[in-house]
């Protein structure tokens, strides 16, 4: 055999073994691949997407109380109190089938209550909405985590001047 020929054949024998080599290192690296995903996905993407939602779901509860509030403000004590009236029945129906009222997947309807304050000034009217929204993705591993894989038991209450103090004794 000739110099030339056995030393092409050494080179490609240390050719292949270095490739051999390069293809073990690269498919450690790719049997790593599906616990780290599987750990990012559990661990950080999905608490991260039902961390948004529940943000986006408070926003759209506050929202609703907020629109209950000015509606009490304005109406008559007794329409407001009413458990048919349109502070507390009639909104929230409205609401839950609104878009906005969509977003927020509740366990059940809202439940409002409505309360006068007498100051020496002024009446406050106090609307005080409690939701218990359910997680998006709930997460087996976090299941007793609220927001995450239990529900959230939210009270969202606020104030205001009554526009007219003498629609609190109608």
């Amino acid at each position: 055999m000739s110099a030339r020929l056995r030393s092409r054949e050494i080179y490609c024998v240390f050719k292949r073994r270095q490739l051999s080599v390069s293809r073990r290192r690269r498919g450690t690296a790719l049997s790593e691949a599906g616990p780290a995903l599987f750990l990012l996905l559990m661990f950080a993407l999905f608490p991260l997407i039902d961390v948004i939602y529940f943000g986006i779901s408070y926003y759209s509860v506050m929202t609703l109380n907020d629109i209950q509030l000015r509606e009490a403000s304005k109406s008559a004590k007794s329409l407001a109190v009413s458990d048919k009236g349109e502070v507390i029945a009639g909104i929230p129906n409205k609401w839950a089938s609104s878009a906005m009222g969509g977003l927020a997947r509740l366990s059940g309807p809202p439940v409002t209550k409505v309360d006068y304050k007498l100051s020496e000034v002024a009446v406050y009217v106090t609307v005080t909405t409690n939701v218990s929204i359910e997680p998006l993705l709930k997460i087996p591993f976090l299941a007793k985590i609220p927001a995450l894989g239990a529900p959230v038991e939210m009270k969202v209450a606020r104030s205001k001047l009554l526009e007219n103090p003498n629609d609190m004794f109608r």
